[in-house]
């Protein structure tokens, strides 16, 4: 077997509707994941509302994706995979725009309304996401498939660091333009509906696929199949127990440098935005592993790499501990997400792909808020050494499900299928070969012809 070696794939590689999966992909994250996550709790903080509030605004967002994820795999299932993605993004745009509104609704809907956008928002959002991986999987073939989600998971980063560098930037440019200050709202806003055109610019990809109803089911009877609760619960479990460990150090990591170690703000926004720098580039490797072991060694190591990387953040209270950890853990975050959607994509019959990632995803959303949630009674209780350890003991858990599922499941489940794409091309590789050997056999007889003429 000739084993690849670890490059970055680019765009010209790929398919048309690859192409703009990729590319709706990574122009979201500038205005979703950059401007408006890093802008939006800004703009509430100055509407003059206070922490609690914060904290339902936020609460909202995580929760929607959450409970949405399991209906919006149902969708795409239900109508098509291109169909829930326009639709989902029709609302990722709209409540993109409705955020920055809030100071144009009456009185008795405007401490609802910025809920409501969440809402909205990551309702939209879960529709894309959701649907965007089995999309992703019809859309490619074998031979690209690894590089094609190793590289949606790259722009995606990349997207959300330029639009957090950008981000942090346009109050400020918004107040030289039209004057105020940036404790005022009034420069946020108009920040938020700058990002609310990228919501716009992304649909315009998506409107653009090809992707048939004929592509997302696969060859024979397959549509009518038993959906495999077992095995997506397993994975749901591994799931858990790896997202887990990832929430303590990105919900709490910021804090622990701030209030034990005494970081400085600007110190602490170095060590985030090189560990951001790093996980823009983590998932090239994906395809190398997929390739040379397999997608289910990745993530088990993976979630063992994570427990050893938070046993000195627990153990070792210095500034370059909790840098290298925190880096670490983005960087293998960034790595897991692309080998976790390949692994199921590939597992699964292709009938219940939408609805098993929409499981995976909800059960990725419990484990986050769960960790946030229980991380902080554990923090002010025990200390974030104690949080750390637990993250470490949880990830340790991850890659012992994955082991026993690697050992001693996912050998039963081999499946000698080819997707619909994958078959186009084998058989074009099969002709070939029949061509070139009737080719050569040609060359023979008229070889012994010859020979025999000169006899």
């Amino acid at each position: 077997m000739v084993v690849r070696h670890v490059h970055i794939p680019s765009l010209r590689e790929f398919r048309r509707d690859t192409r703009l999966i990729l590319i709706a992909s990574g122009i979201f994250s500038v205005g979703l994941f950059g401007i408006q996550t890093l802008l939006k709790v800004l703009y509430v903080l100055r509407l003059g509302y206070g922490l609690e509030y914060i904290g339902l605004f936020t609460a909202a967002s995580a929760l929607t994706y959450m409970t949405m994820s399991m209906p919006s795999g149902a969708l795409g299932t239900r109508f098509g995979l291109k169909p829930a993605m326009v639709f989902g993004g029709v609302l990722t745009t709209l409540g993109m725009l409705m955020l920055p509104m809030t100071e144009m609704m009456p009185a008795s809907a405007r401490d609802a309304w910025p809920i409501a956008s969440q809402v909205v928002l990551m309702g939209g959002w879960s529709l894309i996401s959701i649907n965007m991986v089995p999309a992703l999987m019809a859309a490619t073939t074998n031979r690209t498939r690894d590089d094609a989600y190793a590289l949606s998971s790259m722009l995606r980063g990349a997207g959300t660091f330029l639009g957090t560098a950008v981000g942090g930037m346009l109050p400020m440019i918004f107040v030289v333009l039209f004057g105020g200050t940036t404790d005022s709202p009034a420069p946020y806003r108009w920040s938020l509906l700058l990002a609310t055109g990228f919501g716009f610019a992304g649909m315009i990809p998506l409107l653009r696929l090809r992707i048939e109803r004929s592509e997302e089911v696969s060859i024979g009877t397959e549509a009518h199949s038993v959906f495999p609760l077992a095995l997506v619960a397993v994975a749901a479990l591994h799931t858990v127990l790896t997202n887990a460990a990832f929430a303590t150090c990105q919900s709490f990591c910021s804090a622990y440098m701030d209030t034990d170690l005494g970081l400085s703000t600007a110190s602490i926004g170095i060590l985030t935005a090189v560990g951001q720098f790093v996980a823009i580039l983590a998932p090239v490797a994906m395809p190398y592993f997929g390739e040379r072991r397999s997608h289910a060694w990745t993530l088990m190591m993976v979630s063992a790499l994570s427990a050893v990387v938070l046993v000195p953040l627990a153990l070792i209270p210095t500034w370059w501990s909790a840098g290298l950890g925190r880096m670490g853990l983005l960087a293998l975050a960034a790595l897991w997400m692309p080998a976790l959607q390949v692994f199921q994509m590939t597992v699964i019959e292709q009938h219940w792909r939408s609805l098993a990632y929409g499981a995976v995803s909800t059960a990725m959303g419990f484990s986050f808020g769960t960790m946030s949630l229980a991380g902080g009674f554990v923090a002010a209780g025990m200390g974030y050494s104690a949080l750390f350890m637990l993250g470490g003991m949880t990830a340790a858990g991850g890659a012992a499900v994955m082991w026993t599922l690697r050992r001693h499941w996912l050998p039963l489940l081999a499946r000698p299928e080819l997707e619909e794409s994958d078959l186009e091309e084998a058989v074009l590789h099969e002709l070939a070969d029949a061509q070139l050997s009737a080719t050569m056999q040609r060359e023979r007889e008229s070889a012994s012809r010859a020979a025999a003429g000169e006899a």
